[in-house]
């Protein structure tokens, strides 16, 4: 199956890069009462960025913090987190306090050297190094009380806006911001998951525990999306059950069973990176099979027909399904038009007799 979008909620919208649930998440995850692991963090935090918004306008402080996020990603191999505002962070964590204090001088010097291309005043940003030894237990709220005391010292007394610290140099949180900061990170980094845990329930068929219309609608447009010129088609099947009332007319549970069955018998034809998703609310399924042609496609239908009509028989009682197939390109660009096409299709094959896959026209 497509993986489902579990990162929307940690990933700043307008950056691209990680945000601040993301890095939370790091904290409390990874660093938090973990001993013997060294490691630093680049802080960077944009000189003078409110007048650059009142001077230039947000569209261009916005194209600004997406010019250094990208400065960010291509200098260094670890994920860039917005903190928020214009504060952008990264954490190597491997062992070396001179290499890492090496590579944000090079992003320090490099934002410098370019500013130009966004007539942007020099130094662009405050950068700031605070390496960790790793000899005792880190609290996310004193890395958050160290980041802010970094800053600010470095905006007052570092030459050139560059500086490097050892965490032992600067302040930890006193007990009362400690607590105060520890719960909000927990509760920054808890809102992930919870979020999570939302975004699925949304994109879930109650039902079968497949995807739901919705999830469709969505992997259909990144499908879109994805397809390049070197593999540019992929196929998607609108399928429907074939007379299937009678179930519901011993009751509504037997014919919930039976759409759970249907969906898993229809999971076991799928190959792997193959989306199956309920759609609509009915006996309605629709797949998405990636790098197909459409005769491939409409190959593929046939065999999901013959499994269903096999494995039913199974079933208090048989059942067949009809299948309209339609492929990227041949039959539309647009999510619109493929379902269009692949509805069109499906109403043939059941006006032809039904139990059959019919090829968009």
């Amino acid at each position: 199956m497509f993986p489902l979008p579990s990162q929307i909620f940690r990933i700043d919208p307008k950056l691209g890069c990680h945000n601040l649930v993301s890095f939370c998440e790091f904290l409390t995850k990874y660093y938090c009462d973990r001993v013997g692991a060294p490691f630093s963090l680049i802080a960077l935090d944009v000189n003078q960025f409110e007048q650059v918004n009142l001077a230039k306008g947000y569209a261009h402080g916005d194209a600004l913090l997406r010019w250094i996020a990208m400065v960010l990603a291509e200098q260094v191999n670890a994920p860039v987190y917005r903190l928020g505002g214009d504060t952008l962070a990264v954490a190597l964590t491997t062992d070396g306090r001179a290499q890492h204090a090496a590579i944000a001088r090079r992003i320090f010097d490099r934002l410098n050297r370019e500013a130009a291309r966004f007539e942007t005043p020099v130094p662009v940003a405050t950068v700031t190094v605070i390496h960790y030894a790793g000899d005792a237990p880190i609290e996310p709220a004193d890395v958050w009380s160290q980041l802010d005391d970094a800053t600010k010292d470095a905006k007052v007394n570092a030459s050139g806006a560059f500086q490097v610290y050892a965490a032992t140099d600067l302040k930890r949180a006193d007990q009362f911001l400690r607590e105060t900061l520890g719960r909000m990170v927990e509760r920054i980094a808890s809102l992930g998951a919870l979020l999570d845990e939302s975004h699925q329930l949304a994109l879930t068929d109650p039902v079968t525990g497949l995807p739901n219309m919705l999830a469709a609608q969505q992997q259909l447009e990144a499908a879109i999306a994805r397809a390049t010129p070197t593999q540019p088609e992929f196929a998607i099947l609108m399928i429907d059950g074939d007379n299937l009332g009678a179930y519901n007319d011993v009751s509504y549970a037997l014919g919930d069973e039976m759409i759970r069955s249907l969906g898993a018998t229809l999971s076991t034809q799928l190959r792997p990176g193959d989306f199956l998703a309920r759609w609509r609310v009915g006996d309605e399924f629709l797949v998405i099979l990636g790098n197909v042609s459409s005769h491939q496609g409409l190959q593929a239908s046939e065999r999901f027909c013959a499994a269903i009509h096999q494995q039913s028989q199974h079933w208090q009682f048989p059942i067949t399904i009809s299948i309209g197939v339609a492929a990227y390109p041949q039959h539309g660009t647009t999510g619109t038009a493929l379902l269009e096409c692949a509805e069109a299709a499906l109403k043939r094959a059941k006006e032809t007799g039904k139990n059959k896959a019919v090829l968009a026209m």
